[in-house]
């Protein structure tokens, strides 16, 4: 996936609300929450895409 710089000044920008809302001041402290696991991201994807290869 490329990253545009709208896109990931997108992220920056919802990282740092969640950073407001929780209360952290560092970005590092906030992404070890926000951060998805490599395996939950594809076993995610894997059911999502599930159905559409469900006929082949």
């Amino acid at each position: 996936m490329t990253r545009t710089p709208r896109s990931t000044a997108y992220r920056a920008n919802k990282l740092k609300i969640i950073q407001q809302q929780v209360g952290h001041e560092c970005d590092s402290s906030t992404a070890i929450y926000t951060h998805v696991s490599d395996d939950f991201m594809n076993t995610a994807l894997s059911k999502a895409l599930a159905p559409a290869f469900a006929g082949v």
